[in-house]
């Protein structure tokens, strides 16, 4: 049974079945007909912007990785962002968020670089995702006209206290780093012998992440390049919005992006259904938005997102030195 649940191909069809029982169950809640006729009203100039925007955030992520890659080695622009859309368009057709171990791995192949560090970086920029998300989430709440699920209090407290946290953490990491690897190693200490090794080798590749945060110069720039990056993210979506004629504040795409972060966590491939279903769910719960239209716009959104960025990915990995070995074969390169 253990191997059953690990294989690659039980993985496949349990994510497939999963992106079709969440996007059945998204579309099932209003006739296709009006969907249809939502998606034909759309402006062509705001999803024209959209679309253009979409391009932009993977240049400004690829961008990023450069500036936390720099302990490990000058890495130019072009190969990080062919190695960011070769990810990402694995994403699309990868269960558990593949791309994510492969883009490091074009990276590593094509510069000679070392594939754990570049694992841990990875690793890192999901952190400061969720702390940029979280900081336009909390300007959202902040300035009120929230509600449904998000209003309450207790919600502004515990975005408040997470990214509070999460910022402790990086920082006593970075500063105090032998501390922290002494103290992991007495926690490690409780796993059975044969585990320990193991543990203490992702702990410190997680920590090596991290390494771009000893220059203040570079911490500003990565920390100022993820702000900017989200803050486009999020101008995206509200293209979006305003192309079906939602009327919302930008802060009003601080929501539904955060929605749509969340929906993507649901082990998909592309987010297909999860990024659905959040988005709408949003929109309709938090904004009172017709449930019509913000069907339409999920779709959009999420098309606009994923679509552009993975054939230009399938199209660089076409041509790419990565292209012999395949997908799958990168998706468990070997540290």
């Amino acid at each position: 049974m253990k191997a059953l649940l690990g294989s690659r191909r039980f993985q496949a069809i349990a994510s497939g079945v999963l992106a079709i029982g969440l996007f059945a169950f998204f579309l099932s809640r209003v006739p296709l007909s009006e969907i249809g006729a939502r998606i034909a009203s759309a402006s062509p100039g705001w999803l024209a912007m959209s679309l253009g925007i979409s391009i932009i955030t993977f240049v400004l992520r690829a961008q990023r990785w450069v500036w936390i890659l720099r302990p490990v080695g000058r890495v130019p622009i072009f190969p990080a962002f062919r190695a960011t859309a070769i990810g990402f368009a694995a994403n699309t057709v990868l269960p558990a968020r593949a791309g994510e171990i492969i883009r490091p791995a074009v990276l590593a192949r094509e510069r000679d670089l070392p594939f754990p560090a570049l694992l841990a970086s990875i690793v890192f920029e999901r952190i400061l995702d969720a702390l940029a998300q979280l900081t336009f989430l909390a300007i959202a709440l902040a300035g009120g006209g929230v509600t449904g699920s998000f209003s309450s209090g207790r919600v502004r407290w515990v975005v408040a206290g997470i990214a509070a946290v999460a910022i402790g953490v990086a920082l006593f990491a970075v500063l105090w780093r032998e501390t922290t690897e002494g103290f992991l190693d007495r926690v490690f200490g409780i796993l059975p012998a044969r585990l320990r090794p193991v543990a203490r080798r992702i702990a410190h590749t997680f920590l090596d992440g991290f390494a771009s945060l000893k220059t203040p110069r570079l911490a500003a720039l990565v920390a100022g390049g993820s702000l900017l990056m989200w803050l486009v993210i999020n101008v995206q979506v509200y293209c979006t919005m305003r192309a079906f004629g939602v009327d919302l504040p930008l802060t009003a795409a601080f929501v539904v992006t955060t929605a749509a972060v969340l929906g993507l966590a649901v082990p998909t491939p592309g987010g297909v259904g999860g990024y659905h279903a959040a988005v709408q769910f949003a929109l309709t719960d938090i904004f009172h938005v017709p449930l019509a239209t913000a069907t339409g716009v999920a779709l959009i959104a999420h098309a606009i997102s994923f679509v552009p960025i993975s054939l230009i990915g399938f199209t660089l990995f076409a041509t790419s030195r990565a292209r012999r070995a395949g997908l799958k074969d990168l998706a468990a390169p070997s540290p």
